[in-house]
């Protein structure tokens, strides 16, 4: 049987709007663990988010060590993560995402490629998989892990996206989010 917020998940991220969306929250992560919400990032195609850790610390690397564009920015749809976080408001910044928004991120709507248009920035979606990490599954629970990786809900992308900067620009929350 599934739980409560797998059913709710579902529906919200199959509910999300298509093709354009808006900023509801952005956090920049200085350090590891850190989340700190902020009202606007500036994003560059070169070094990533200003003052974010990816540049330092990225999970994913190069053959030469460098960091994967590809892993640049994360996005992740607010409700989505409302409905694993059980909270309302800031509290969902534990997530540790960088652009909180209401698009449908699903691959339907989202194919690997597509180019988002944030305020000044472009960010094209990656072909990395989001599907999520332990410290996910230490902050929301097993169940919610395995929610996230289920065969079945995969194609929903429910832990979010990762993206590439294609265009340096500034985003502030609500900025119409559109797909191009």
């Amino acid at each position: 049987m599934a739980l409560k917020f797998d059913l709710d998940a579902v529906r919200l991220a199959q509910a999300a709007p298509i093709g354009q969306g808006r900023v509801n929250f952005l956090v920049n992560r200085p350090s590891e663990g850190v989340h700190t919400p902020v009202e606007d990032l500036y994003l560059d195609a070169e070094t990533g988010i200003l003052g974010d850790r990816w540049s330092r610390t990225a999970w994913l690397k190069l053959p030469d060590g460098r960091p994967d564009p590809r892993v640049q920015v994360s996005l992740t749809n607010t409700d989505v993560m409302r409905c694993f976080a059980g909270v309302s408001g800031e509290g969902v910044f534990r997530c540790g995402d960088n652009i909180y928004t209401d698009l449908n991120l699903t691959q339907k709507a989202l194919p690997t490629g597509t180019l988002l248009e944030i305020g000044d920035a472009i960010l094209e979606v990656s072909d990395v998989v989001n599907d999520a990490c332990g410290k996910f599954s230490q902050r929301f629970g097993v169940e919610a892990l395995k929610c996230i990786r289920s065969e079945l809900n995969a194609p929903l992308r429910l832990r979010g996206i990762f993206a590439r900067i294609i265009q340096s620009g500034v985003v502030q929350i609500g900025d119409r989010v559109l797909c191009k």
